[in-house]
């Protein structure tokens, strides 16, 4: 969201030909733009934008602020590309490169071979009070919920087979909200599960916080992720999660809720976990209450204030 208070922002969408790495009429094309921009600072976004990044190199060289935030399903588990790697480490080694978790932190130097000195870690950031609204659960059966594009990576079908396990003979419902390509895998999942009559896919929703108002326990199943964003707002709705240990997941619950992060590969502990949840009132309000503690510290003001010292460093840094 872009605050009327920012003042005056033009967008301009820029036709780009669709490439394995690089395209010379693409790169023509944004190093004549960024020529007639004018601009102070360059900030592209993830290896999708590499082009971008060779343009600028070859023209106007503007201080440059690259963004990583994760990968997909073909780099989950830490696996890496080595041309890309091999990219990375040879196009950004003078920018300076922000990543949101110490997982991708430590790919960016050891991997990459960025030099250290030239990597950010600056988490992501919610507006926490949006989520601290009130319960509107349903009496008498536990609702299980997930929030999230569904995608490969998200493995959502995970989640269904692992709650097919852990409800069985519980009063529970798994709520699934979102939408993307994996929405026929789902429903395809759904129709073979035996509590195929407890699983919902409402589709997607503008009003996350109101879904969450919803669950009694958040869960996250994904293969790959970082400091996923709808665990921070689970936490900050005061929700107990049980989820897959990937990124900084286990960093972001802290101690209180470690015992609920599981190994991704390891469904039959994740379906136990999720048991214990379901059947567990008080461990509920215990995990739920630590998580709305700690919920604190993922406040978007924080992130919003890194972000305007680092786009400065670079400028000034140039000058």
């Amino acid at each position: 969201m872009i605050s009327d208070e920012a003042g005056a922002v033009t967008f301009e969408a820029i036709p780009l030909e669709k490439s394995s790495l690089i395209s010379l009429n693409n790169l023509r094309r944004l190093r004549r733009l960024f020529l007639e921009s004018q601009a102070d600072l360059l900030c592209t976004y993830n290896f999708g934008s590499i082009e971008a990044v060779i343009a600028n190199r070859a023209g106007p060289n503007l201080p440059h602020v690259h963004h990583e935030d994760g990968f997909g399903p073909d780099e989950a588990g830490g696996r890496q590309k080595p041309r890309r790697a091999l990219a990375r480490r040879f196009l950004l080694g003078r920018s300076l490169l922000t990543t949101p978790s110490t997982v991708l932190e430590k790919i960016a130097v050891e991997i990459w071979r960025i030099p250290a000195s030239r990597v950010r870690r600056i988490s992501v950031g919610i507006d926490v009070m949006r989520y601290r609204v009130e319960p509107q659960r349903s009496e008498g059966v536990i609702t299980v919920g997930a929030l999230g594009a569904l995608r490969r990576e998200k493995n959502f079908e995970r989640l269904i087979r692992c709650f097919s396990a852990a409800s069985e003979g519980r009063k529970a419902r798994l709520v699934i909200y979102g939408d993307g390509p994996e929405r026929p895998v789902l429903e395809n999942a759904r129709a073979a599960s035996p509590a195929r009559d407890r699983i919902f896919l409402p589709g997607a929703t503008l009003r996350p916080e109101q879904a969450l108002a919803e669950f009694d326990i958040f869960a996250l199943s994904s293969d790959t992720e970082q400091t996923p964003i709808s665990l921070m707002e689970a936490m900050a709705a005061g929700l107990p999660s049980i989820a897959t240990d990937v990124g900084d997941v286990r960093l972001m619950v802290g101690d209180e809720g470690a015992d609920f992060v599981i190994a991704p590969e390891n469904e039959q502990a994740y379906a136990a976990r999720l048991g214990e949840l379901i059947d567990d009132a008080e461990l509920r309000a215990r995990l739920g209450a630590a998580a709305r503690e700690r919920a604190t510290i993922f406040d978007q003001s924080a992130m919003v204030a890194a972000f305007r010292a680092l786009y400065l460093e670079a400028i000034r840094a140039d000058a």
